[in-house]
């Protein structure tokens, strides 16, 4: 997370100069909830589609948010925008099952798909904020 960086105001998937202006400029800290981040986003992904492929919309919605929750912290807005779609698309057919009005079934590893790649990309970004500080 050099200061010369040139990605270090933001890439394609993050922004980890939202990041430090939030931490008043603590690279240490941020350093941490990178390495957080990175050692957390396999799973996030895994738990993602785990819940789409069951259909456990339960635990899609949670997962959901727990995706949201990290990648806000990084500007993440290509993630936190498809998350909030998906979730979106959750809640509606947690609303209208009680009331049997059953919508058609949807396709929720396609929908969440995307997500997890996005997800990878901004994994791979902030991996190479690491790199870039230490090199």
């Amino acid at each position: 997370m050099s200061e010369s960086g040139s990605n270090r105001k933001g890439g394609d998937f993050c922004n980890l100069e939202y990041l430090l202006v939030n931490l008043g400029r603590n690279q240490a800290a941020a350093e941490r909830l990178v390495l957080i981040f990175l050692e957390n986003a396999p799973a996030l992904c895994r738990r993602l589609d785990d819940a789409a492929q069951q259909g456990d919309l339960q635990a899609l919605r949670d997962v959901l948010h727990d995706i949201r929750s990290s990648c806000v912290l990084f500007s993440g807005n290509q993630c936190l925008d498809q998350a909030r779609e998906i979730e979106q698309l959750v809640r509606q057919y947690l609303l209208e099952a009680p009331n049997g009005n059953f919508a058609p079934v949807a396709d929720w590893p396609s929908m969440s798909a995307p997500l997890s790649l996005c997800l990878q990309c901004m994994a791979a970004e902030l991996a190479g904020y690491l790199v870039e500080r230490e090199g």
